[in-house]
């Protein structure tokens, strides 16, 4: 969506809304199929302005139920509110509208009165993108405290009392004073807010991506990777560099060797149509050549000296350093308005090598003597490989006075993925396992519900996820199972391959038929008859009773 599209559509809603004071309760929530509340107004509509999608609609205050609320909450068989605001529908509304009016008040004001906001007992995201929606761009379009809190860690601006009212004002101001390196656009800002606030990159640079199959794991890692790398562009200025060249995706199976991954002895046929046995770098090699072109120019040029207590290490070298002692052409793009007393390392662009399945394939063998390089990195952690006497020419990867060592560069970034239903996991011992950070993957209700709204779908989402979610808790809490066997949210995913399935039911038949009948077959394999008797449970909740928009 453009700037102009989104500016629009917010207008569009202001206009619409512009009289909060005369907002019904059919206004309110939702209000039929085609829904055009102002509930689903700020929660989808406008997601273009930050997103608050999923979770309960209990953040909402008061809203249309389809099933029995839970505790704390009353209801009169048509909608839900917590217990505190009110015995009655009517009652709960008013005070749900007042709380609602005052945060208009205190966003679209002269000042925006953080404080006040915080202290209205509303969805903490609901209530904030309200109040961004009002306050003429003068809030961050980011709801998530700890979103806002990384961010602000990030940007050094973190106040003493951490709450959304001190994080919202310290980013605000923060962009008040930068505006123009997001091109004066709130949203720009927010999306920059959010990357930095979420990004997994930034906490580590080792990282496995886990979980059930089907939960966009894979697919995530280039979108996060291309965030991240973005992010880079806009704060060192730099344009120029293109993202695929610093992006490489590989796949392990049970064959992959160290000699695919670093370097091995391999045939190759030579120009007198003879094949001889020559040493060749693997792609990780090979990619770590790329990255780690900066480094090795601060080594040669002196400007980094191993053992030094002050330039021994990359992030001690400053933008100074390097403006100083420039010998020759250096790699590494520094804006003419980079202060002296920065860190290079900022300016040094990030590199991305994903590895998908990295637990099918033997890891002990394939990183051999890298679990050290994976330990310390840059020329801190160099080592000698396997073949580094047997090293010449294009395959020597650093040469210190004739001794060849390799080394992982600071600015490479390695994700894995992997399903924890594979038998293969074991792989992962435990010193591997503590060399990177692990962040479980789950199946998301929200993706869901944006990819059917988004394909004009919303009677498929309301029919299929309920059956879906009784069927994943099912499967939880089966002994034989648990949730690592869990069915993802891409499984459902499969409108663009079924154009002709107009009707809910019937894609659910498919979508079993096709796509989860054989993973759970799968996952019976071995088991005889018992196995059909498991998978026709499963399948009684997936096909139980839904409701009439079948």
């Amino acid at each position: 969506m453009t700037k102009d599209e989104s500016h629009n559509l917010l207008q569009e809603f202001l206009d619409k809304f512009k009289t909060p004071d005369t907002l019904t309760l059919e206004k309110y929530t939702d209000n039929g199929e085609k829904r055009d509340d102002f509930t689903y107004w700020v929660e989808w509509k406008l997601d273009c302005f930050g997103g608050i999608k999923g979770g309960s609609s209990y953040k909402f205050g008061i809203y249309k139920y389809n099933k029995r609320p839970g505790a704390d909450v009353k209801s009169d068989n048509q909608y839900a509110w917590g217990d505190k605001l009110g015995n009655t529908c009517d009652e709960a509304f008013g005070n749900v509208k007042k709380k609602i009016l005052d945060v208009i008040e205190y966003s679209s004001g002269d000042t925006v009165e953080y404080n006040n906001i915080e202290a209205i007992n509303l969805g903490p995201a609901f209530k904030w993108k309200i109040a961004f929606l009002y306050s003429k761009n003068r809030l961050v379009p980011v709801y998530k405290k700890e979103a806002l809190f990384q961010a602000a860690k990030r940007l050094e601006v973190l106040p003493e009392k951490v709450t959304v009212a001190s994080l919202q004002k310290a980013l605000m101001d923060y962009y008040n004073k930068h505006a123009d390196k997001f091109d004066n656009d709130i949203c720009s800002y927010g999306s920059y807010v959010w990357t930095i606030g979420n990004a997994d990159l930034s906490q580590s640079n080792q990282i496995i991506k886990y979980g059930a199959p089907g939960t966009g794991k894979t697919y995530s890692v280039e979108i996060e990777a291309k965030e991240f790398f973005d992010i880079w562009q806009l704060d060192a200025q730099n344009s120029t560099e293109d993202f695929k060249d610093h992006y490489e995706f590989v796949q392990f199976h049970p064959s992959y060797s160290y000699e695919d991954f670093i370097e091995g002895i391999k045939p190759v046929l030579g120009a007198d149509g003879n094949t001889k046995l020559q040493l060749k770098d693997g792609i990780f090699k090979t990619f770590c050549r790329k990255a780690a072109q900066y480094e090795i120019w601060l080594l040669k040029n002196g400007i980094m000296k191993p053992g030094d207590q002050e330039k021994g290490k990359l992030s001690e070298i400053l933008v100074k350093d390097v403006r100083i002692n420039s010998c020759e052409k250096c790699p590494i793009s520094i804006p003419e308005n980079a202060k002296d007393d920065e860190p290079v390392q900022d300016y040094i662009p990030p590199y991305f090598f994903v590895i998908d399945e990295i637990n099918r394939a033997d890891l002990s063998r394939v990183f051999g003597e890298l679990m050290y390089c994976l330990e310390y990195r840059g020329y801190g952690g160099r080592i000698k490989t396997q073949y580094s006497e047997l090293e010449d020419g294009d395959t020597i990867f650093y040469d210190d006075n004739g001794q060849h060592y390799f080394f992982i560069p600071e600015n490479v970034y390695i994700i894995g993925t992997m399903n924890t239903i594979d038998r293969s996991i074991e792989s992962f011992d435990f010193a591997l396992r503590r060399r990177f950070l692990w962040q479980r993957v789950d199946p998301s209700e929200s993706v869901l519900q944006e990819y059917f709204d988004k394909k004009g779908k919303q009677d498929f989402y309301e029919y299929l996820v309920p059956l879906w979610k009784k069927l994943n808790n099912k499967i939880a809490g089966n002994p034989l199972l648990g949730e690592d066997y869990e069915i993802g949210h891409s499984y459902l995913m499969k409108l663009d391959k079924y154009p002709d399935c107009d009707k809910p039911s019937a894609y659910r038949d498919i979508i079993w038929q096709k796509h989860i009948l054989p993973i759970l077959e799968e996952y019976f394999r071995g088991m005889g008859g018992e196995a059909k008797q498991q998978i026709d449970d499963l399948k009684k909740e997936f096909f139980s009773k839904a409701n009439s928009k079948a």
